[in-house]
């Protein structure tokens, strides 16, 4: 008897323990998530041109700097998150067609609304190179770059331009050059 009474004690508190632990990991989660939801709130209110106020009630500049400045890194990170998309999916557009191709449909790294002069050193450095300052990207300078190599290489090319119509073919090849230069240097 005495000894299955202290089974029943051994888990009765064995019970009551799980019990506080699971208890305590559902607050941390409430706590967590209610944490998110007031950061999303301050987001939304310096978005909007609001100030922080600290829990006196004077105006706290400094989280409001540092939430205005983590916006303005996010918007920034998206729109190289984006323009890499957008130039990948150009990409793979090209590589799937089999029609003739122009001048303009190939995605070349920078914008070309001067012409060919926009395919210079520093803007296709920005290009190629900019996006590996998002957060949590995780491919290196060298990875990005042998992997541009590869894909503007002549050889790899030669599809491509063979399917480019007769008035672009020169405009093209420069262009291929000019790139192909620029990655060789980086």
């Amino acid at each position: 008897m005495k000894k299955e009474c202290r089974e029943e004690d051994v888990n009765r508190e064995a019970a009551w323990a799980a019990r506080v632990q699971r208890d305590a990991e559902l607050h941390e989660h409430q706590v967590a998530l209610e944490e998110a939801e007031a950061r999303k709130g301050e987001e939304a209110w310096v978005r909007m041109g609001g100030i922080l106020r600290d829990t006196e009630g004077n105006r706290d500049w400094t989280r409001t700097k540092a939430i205005r400045e983590e916006l303005e890194l996010r918007e920034v990170e998206a729109a190289l998150e984006k323009r890499w998309e957008r130039y990948e999916r150009g990409w793979k557009g090209l590589l799937e067609s089999r029609g003739p191709v122009e001048f303009g449909d190939i995605p070349w790294p920078v914008d070309l609304s001067a012409g060919l002069e926009d395919l210079e050193m520093e803007n296709m450095k920005e290009f190629f190179l900019g996006g590996l300052r998002v957060r949590g990207c995780k491919t290196t300078k060298k990875e990005r770059v042998r992997a541009s190599l590869l894909r503007w290489h002549p050889d790899k090319m030669t599809a491509v331009v063979g399917r480019v119509v007769v008035g672009d073919v020169g405009k093209v090849e420069d262009g291929i050059r000019r790139v192909l230069d620029c990655l060789q240097r980086l």
